[in-house]
């Protein structure tokens, strides 16, 4: 048997492998969606008291009287100027079905996909330190942040109240139709009603001839407000090929918010705007900028 010398080994990079990082970060700023991301908190409502003889009746339950988090014990700061970042879906199962939301006859809507965000060190389209730049979400980005595709619309229902909550709960690239977009329940008829009077004001949807704690449904799009319940590998994001040098994309599991919810036991009910951190955040489109539009 023959002896070698050892040689040192050349550290593997994503360039050996054939694609570079920052290769990867010029595909996906050239070819994915605008992105918000919404930094969350935990509440401090979450271990505040409350209850029987001044606790909570479970260590570390949320509040759901609270007006921060909406008994989330999560909130969010306010959406960030939108990045480029590369938003796809993920299969769980073997089957070819197409990836999205479906409803069961028996168990209601499920997810047969992982919407999985995969987000670039920086945009090489854009100067170091352009409020554009990926940079900050991808050194700061965790579980429970959110993320909000701007240039997206799904169709969403949210129940208000009068003078109790009145603003939507999903704010970006928001649209409500100006006329049969609200409606009530009438309890004497047994008949759905429609609002004739409401205003539109930002993401505050009014009704007008109605009594305060009226219940009220609105009909709106906005752009989908998913959150990072997962860091996809559970690598660091700075990854140890290269001798820890190589910035490679990081990607997160993402859930809808209305499903995100349900599995911290909560209803199926998004939180309110306090819970966004209060005012409607607007859409900010990227204009006249390299690789904005």
């Amino acid at each position: 048997m023959a002896n070698f010398p050892v040689l040192p080994f050349p550290a593997l990079t994503p360039t050996a492998r054939g694609l570079a990082s920052q290769n990867f970060d010029a595909l996906i700023s050239a070819h994915g969606q605008r992105v918000s991301w919404m930094r969350s908190h935990a509440c401090p409502c979450t271990f505040a008291g409350g209850g029987a003889n001044g606790r909570l009746p479970l260590l570390g339950s949320a509040q759901r009287s609270c007006t921060k988090c909406s008994g989330l014990g999560v909130y969010w700061d306010e959406p960030s100027l939108p990045f480029r970042a590369y938003l796809e879906y993920v299969h769980m199962s073997p089957t070819p079905d197409e990836p999205g939301v479906k409803v069961n006859e028996a168990y209601g809507m499920f997810q047969s996909s992982e919407p999985s965000l995969t987000v670039p060190y920086m945009n090489p389209a854009l100067p170091v330190g352009d409020p554009g730049q990926p940079t900050p979400a991808w050194t700061a980005a965790s579980t429970d942040d959110a993320f909000v595709p701007v240039d997206m619309q799904s169709r969403y229902t949210a129940v208000l109240q009068s003078g109790v909550k009145e603003n939507l709960p999903f704010q970006q690239n928001l649209s409500v139709a100006p006329s049969g977009a609200v409606t009530v329940w009438d309890p004497v008829t047994g008949n759905v009603d429609p609002v004739q009077h409401y205003a539109v004001s930002g993401a505050a949807v009014t009704i007008g001839g109605y009594p305060a704690g009226t219940n009220y449904m609105v009909e709106f799009y906005a752009a989908p407000f998913y959150v990072a319940f997962r860091i996809a590998g559970g690598l660091p994001h700075v990854r140890p090929l290269g001798g820890g040098t190589v910035t490679e994309p990081r990607r997160f599991r993402l859930q809808q918010l209305d499903f995100w919810s349900r599995q911290r036991g909560q209803q199926a009910q998004a939180p309110g705007s306090t819970a966004l951190a209060g005012a409607a955040a607007p859409f900010m489109p990227m204009v006249g900028r390299i690789g904005g539009t």
